[in-house]
């Protein structure tokens, strides 16, 4: 088998959404984008797919790697190959080649985000020389109802950006750093009570997601994160709100103080030094 590579650009994006789609089929947690929410996580989280590669075995279309990058930090945003070449060394192939081209953009680091349950996966990156950060959790809670206790304000999505660029943890998954917040759009809605921060995506919709909560440091420790979090929820009773696992393990006992629960999955926040 010869396997080779080639910019993910040269292709039109419903072949990259079909092929992402294919890389990822029966993975241990089902993948499926459309080409809208494609386009979306593209823009959202500064996919570039000139850096971004597509991995050929004798010339036949078998995996994608999208790759982020913002200033010199590339993320790894998926990763995945067609089944029929799983298990064969075609990863630890595909991901030396995305480390040399890290060092070849001269970036100082790589980042991803991987399953902690999904064992092969973590063994490739820690091969490949990636290192653990921390543990990532997600929590729900289903038919919500609760009763305010801030004035909640309505603030631009930006403005949460810059809050959370400014007062957040420097080190927080790429899906939670300012710079994405800053990139969401309506539906989307960021809430200000005090000096406490939730971004959300629809909160008119049955299924609510939490995409950030941060407190400022000079409050911290005084309950500013679950009262925010009860407050939302107390102006759109009945839904379920869902934490995605990209949360640092520590925001969990936050959210379980407000009545959420922990799910079975979690992911690894790894970071490579290049």
């Amino acid at each position: 088998m010869t396997l080779d590579i080639k910019p993910a650009s040269d292709y039109p994006l419903p072949d990259l959404t079909h092929l992402l789609n294919l890389s990822f089929e029966n993975y241990l947690v089902p993948i499926t984008f459309n080409l809208i929410q494609f386009m979306t996580m593209l823009r959202k989280d500064s996919v570039d797919l000139t850096a971004s590669r597509v991995l050929l075995a004798d010339d036949q279309l078998a995996g994608l790697a999208l790759i982020a990058r913002r200033g010199w930090t590339s993320r790894l945003a998926a990763m995945g190959i067609v089944q029929r070449l799983r298990g064969n060394g075609a990863g630890s192939w595909f991901m030396d080649k995305l480390i040399q081209d890290a060092r070849d953009r001269k970036d100082h680091e790589m980042v991803l985000e991987v399953i902690e349950q999904n064992q092969h996966a973590v063994r490739l990156y820690q091969k490949c020389g990636f290192q653990t950060l921390r543990r990532l959790v997600g929590l729900v809670r289903k038919e919500a109802k609760e009763s305010g206790k801030y004035s909640l304000e309505e603030i631009d999505l930006r403005e949460a950006g810059r809050l959370v660029s400014q007062y957040g943890l420097s080190d927080l998954p790429w899906q939670l750093a300012g710079e994405t917040l800053a990139h969401l759009n309506p539906p989307a809605r960021a809430y200000r009570g005090g000096q406490a921060l939730l971004v959300t995506s629809d909160p008119n919709a049955e299924h609510v997601v939490i995409w950030s909560l941060m407190v400022e440091p000079q409050v911290r420790g005084h309950h500013r994160g679950v009262d925010i979090v009860k407050s939302v929820i107390a102006n759109h009773a009945g839904k379920t709100w869902h934490v995605p696992a990209i949360f640092p393990e520590e925001f969990g006992r936050i959210f379980e103080s407000a009545g959420f629960e922990r799910e079975e999955l979690s992911q690894w926040q790894m970071r490579l030094v290049l």
